[in-house]
C-alpha cells in the first residue's frame, strides 16, 4: 500500500506551456513554469519529462507524492486518455484516470474534460479553470465566458456546467493576422478599445457585411494610411462581435464572469459592461491552481 507524504502537487500541462505547484498544508511552496508543452515531449517520454521538471520537489522510495493534473495532458494526444463528461457535469465529482507509472515516488491522477453531445463541443482544461471560480461562488447561476484561442460560453447552475459553446476567435484573428492579405495592416502590438467597439457594434448591427468589412481593412490602408493599431482594434472588433452574435444567448441582460489573461479579460469587460447585468473577472491562472486544489478536496472527501 502507498504510503502518501504530507505535500502534493497541482499540474496545469497544456499543449505549449507547463506550470506545476507544490502544495503544503494547502499553500502554495514553490512553482514552476516552463515551455515544456504537449507537443514538445519527444517520443512520448511523459514520465521522464514530468520527474525531470519535479525532481528536486521528491523524497525518497519510502514515501509517495500524489499529483492532480489537468489539462491537454489527458487529451487523445497527450500522455493518456482521460475519457469526457458529458454534460449536464457535476464539477464536484469529475473523472479521472491513472496512468501506469514506472517510478514509485509518484502517483498521478488526470483529469477528464468535458463533452457536450448536442451541438457537439468540448473542452479540457477550462473546467478545471470554472472548478476554481465555483470554489468559491458554489450558488452561482449564469455564465462564464473564457477568453482565449478557442474562446468558451458556458451556462451554470449550481457547481454544474449545463451547456457551453465554443468560438475560434483567438485562432481566427492568428490566421487572418498572419496568412491573408491583412498580414501587412494589422501589426500592431496594442488595441485601441473606442474603435474596437465601434466595430464591435457595427458587425452586431450588420453581420452580413462581416467579409466585405475585412477586405475594407486592406482597401482602407492602400488609400487612406491610417496605420496598424487602427486596422487591428476593427480586426478584433469584427471578429468579436461574430463571438457575441453566435453567444448572445449566454450573456444577454445576463450575470457574467470572465476568467483569461488580463488583456483579453479587460477587452470583454469594456465590450459588455453595458449589455450584461454584471461582469465578475478572475484571472485564469489563479483559477487553475484553485480549481486543481477543489478537485483534491472533492477526491478527499469521496474515498474517506
Amino acid at each position: 500500500m502507498e504510503k502518501f507524504c504530507d505535500k502534493w502537487i497541482a499540474v496545469d500541462w497544456g499543449t505549449s506551456s507547463f506550470r506545476a505547484y507544490l502544495i503544503q498544508n494547502n499553500e502554495v511552496s514553490d512553482t514552476i513554469e516552463t515551455k515544456d508543452g504537449m507537443k514538445f515531449v519527444n517520443n512520448h517520454l511523459f514520465e521522464q519529462t514530468l520527474l525531470s521538471l519535479i525532481e528536486h520537489w521528491l523524497g525518497d522510495n519510502d514515501s509517495t507524492i500524489e499529483i492532480l493534473a489537468s489539462g491537454m495532458v489527458g487529451s487523445k494526444q497527450g500522455w493518456v486518455e482521460a475519457p469526457y463528461q458529458q454534460t449536464p457535469c457535476n464539477l464536484n465529482n469529475l473523472n479521472y484516470i491513472t496512468p501506469f507509472l514506472k517510478d514509485t515516488r509518484i502517483s498521478l491522477k488526470i483529469f477528464s474534460g468535458v463533452s457536450q453531445i448536442n451541438q457537439p463541443d468540448v473542452m479540457r482544461g477550462e473546467e478545471t479553470q470554472i472548478s476554481g471560480f465555483l470554489d468559491e461562488y458554489q450558488n452561482f447561476k449564469g455564465s462564464i465566458c473564457l477568453p482565449g484561442t478557442h474562446s468558451k460560453w458556458v451556462e451554470i447552475n449550481n457547481n454544474n456546467i449545463i451547456k457551453f459553446k465554443t468560438f475560434m476567435t483567438g485562432e481566427l484573428f492568428e490566421i487572418i493576422s498572419k496568412n491573408s492579405v491583412l498580414i501587412h495592416s494589422v501589426t500592431s502590438d496594442k488595441i485601441d478599445n473606442v474603435e474596437l467597439l465601434k466595430s464591435v457594434d457595427e458587425i452586431l448591427k450588420k453581420p452580413e457585411s462581416f467579409s466585405n468589412s475585412l477586405f475594407q481593412l486592406r482597401a482602407d490602408d492602400l488609400i487612406n494610411r491610417r496605420g496598424p493599431l487602427i486596422y487591428k482594434s476593427k480586426l478584433s472588433g469584427y471578429l468579436l462581435a461574430i463571438e457575441l452574435l453566435g453567444s448572445v444567448e449566454y450573456w444577454k441582460d445576463n450575470e457574467i464572469v470572465l476568467i483569461g489573461n488580463s488583456d483579453l479579460i479587460d477587452i470583454y469587460e469594456y465590450v459588455l459592461h453595458k449589455k450584461v447585468k454584471s461582469i465578475k473577472k478572475f484571472l485564469s491562472g489563479d483559477m487553475v491552481l484553485r480549481g486543481l486544489k477543489n478537485f483534491k478536496k472533492n477526491f478527499n472527501k469521496i474515498i474517506k
